[in-house]
């Protein structure tokens, strides 16, 4: 059965999803996580295709198929891991270093990729299909905000949170992709 690429998850309505969203700039220290990031290699696809992890908190990339796999994690610095997967089960645990977007391939299945958004802190989320997204309690303020997406780059857009009210961001992509 072929395996279907979720690059660019659009809604009827251009809405985009697996785009990783992130507050950028310094924030008071927050508690890490100890719950980890799952990552499932299922029929020859990373699922999910993007995630967002903190630093520090456990990234775990488990193989549910019956044949070999590997998580080759592609970074321009300390977190480039390539770990082999031959069997079903197998579930390997890496703790990433260094804020950035994380790439991960399997070199078998050249088709297979995934993404990981590392942050400092708990402002990030991942858009759902329908290219909504939700940061909670976020202090007041005015900040930056980035979407980054596979195909078409980041986009950046300021946003001022207010004690108690609910701020609302619109990105909107081309359609044309970045390098």
């Amino acid at each position: 059965k072929p395996a279907v690429q979720e690059t660019v998850v659009a809604g009827p309505d251009g809405s985009l999803g697996n785009v990783f969203i992130q507050l950028q700039g310094t924030f008071p220290p927050a508690i890490v996580p100890t719950q980890s990031v799952n990552i499932d290699q299922r029929g020859c696809i990373y699922r999910p295709r993007v995630v967002g992890i903190q630093l520090g908190q456990p990234l775990q990339v488990l193989n549910s198929d019956p044949g070999l796999h590997n998580v080759h994690g592609v970074s321009a610095g300390r977190d480039e891991f390539n770990v082999g997967q031959p069997v079903a089960g197998i579930v390997n645990e890496f703790r990433l270093k260094e804020e950035g977007i994380l790439r991960l391939q399997c070199d078998v299945h050249t088709w297979m990729v995934a993404f990981v958004g590392v942050v400092s802190h708990p402002y990030f989320a991942v858009t759902a299909a329908a290219g909504t997204f939700e940061l909670r309690d976020v202090p007041a303020g005015t900040y930056t905000i980035q979407a980054w997406h596979e195909l078409y780059g980041p986009l950046t857009s300021s946003v001022q949170v207010e004690a108690g009210a609910v701020a609302q961001v619109d990105f909107v992509y081309s359609g044309e992709e970045r390098s």
